[in-house]
């Protein structure tokens, strides 16, 4: 029961305090990352599915997250653009029973999200800068219904009673409200080396959020700084370094680590990677181990991972366990020439 209501206090807020969506394949997620990287890829389009799956030894009921994307490429007088639309659904659901009725109680948290994007890619003397941007709305709900309150405590019984009215008549049981995301990104390419830098926004219009009817208080902007690393050991083998830190407040998240890329001779399964990274923060430490496998079917490229969790609540019986996350992106072929010919008279 603690550790149920613990993890939905935790999770819950990520609805209803914001503390957004957070990928374990932040790579594999480019809208969820920085509006720059909408169109960073090299095709016309890109259709990216993401699957996050935690905590399922709670009761059986896990803590599910789905995102689905798309993004395309177009031109407006040789100025290259791209567009393209972010959903994603984030439910949390946990169910137990009351000692004292013995009927069971749940708690749900629903949290939706429609984003429209847009960006720009700009190349100066190699360099290659992008800008984005990202708004749409977001769409939260809960049954406040199913939940206890202080006032529900029945003190000879020593547990709540849902029976008791909660008396509440400030909470509101759905909440909407428009966001704002801006992201920049620059590469160049050096040698061999190629890396990648990117530093974005969210919430950067300080949106409302809260289930209180009369509350004014205002979302807290979110900064995401990540770099990555392209390095080709020799035809065959390529090392991927990767970072990843956000912060808003005094809540932070360090995700670092690196995937190794093997080509292969195969027409069908052309590439497969390997890789670890480990989450962390300022103010923990041993968050999460997160070992990683993926490989390139065609146009199809498929990722695996899993949150082996190292902090607190790995002890007793979850001991270890943790979360798996699933990503699919399939990319349309380019139809930019990768060399230019000139055609000439034969004498």
């Amino acid at each position: 029961m603690k550790l149920v209501l613990a993890l939905f206090l935790i999770i819950g807020s990520n609805c209803i305090f914001a503390q957004d969506i957070h990928l374990s394949q932040f790579y594999n997620s480019d809208h969820l990352l920085n509006p720059a990287k909408i169109g960073d890829y090299d095709g016309d389009f890109r259709l990216t599915a993401n699957y996050r799956n935690q905590w399922r030894q709670l009761n059986k009921q896990p803590i599910n997250t789905y995102l689905l994307s798309f993004d395309h490429m177009f031109f407006f007088k040789n100025h290259q653009f791209s567009a393209g639309f972010l959903v994603t659904s984030d439910r949390f659901q946990a169910e137990e029973v009351s000692y004292i009725t013995g009927n069971p109680f749940s708690y749900t948290v629903n949290s939706n999200k429609i984003l429209l994007g847009l960006s720009y890619g700009y190349t100066w003397r190699k360099n290659i800068f992008r800008g984005g941007l990202q708004t749409g709305m977001v769409m939260s709900a809960s049954d406040p219904s199913t939940q206890t309150f202080p006032n529900q405590w029945d003190y000879l019984a020593g547990d709540f009673n849902n029976k008791t009215s909660n008396a509440e008549t400030q909470i509101k049981p759905s909440q909407n409200y428009w966001d704002l995301n801006l992201g920049g990104s620059w590469t160049k390419k050096f040698n061999k080396l190629t890396p990648k830098i990117g530093f974005a926004i969210n919430h950067i219009n300080r949106p409302k959020d809260s289930y209180f009817k009369n509350d004014t208080e205002r979302l807290k902007a979110r900064k995401v700084f990540f770099t990555e690393l392209n390095y080709p050991i020799n035809s065959k083998f390529t090392l991927l370094p990767k970072l990843l830190f956000m912060w808003t407040s005094n809540a932070n998240d360090l995700l670092v680590g690196s995937n190794f890329s093997v080509q292969t001779s195969s027409k069908i399964v052309t590439s497969y990677y390997l890789g670890a990274h480990y989450r962390h923060g300022i103010s923990r430490i041993f968050d999460a181990l997160i070992p990683t496998f993926g490989f390139q079917y065609k146009k199809y490229a498929i990722g695996l991972s899993y949150d082996v969790n190292l902090s607190s609540l790995s002890s007793g019986t979850n001991s270890r366990k943790g979360t798996f996350e699933f990503s699919l992106i399939y990319t349309g072929a380019s139809t930019i020439p990768k060399k230019v010919l000139l055609p000439c008279d034969r004498y």
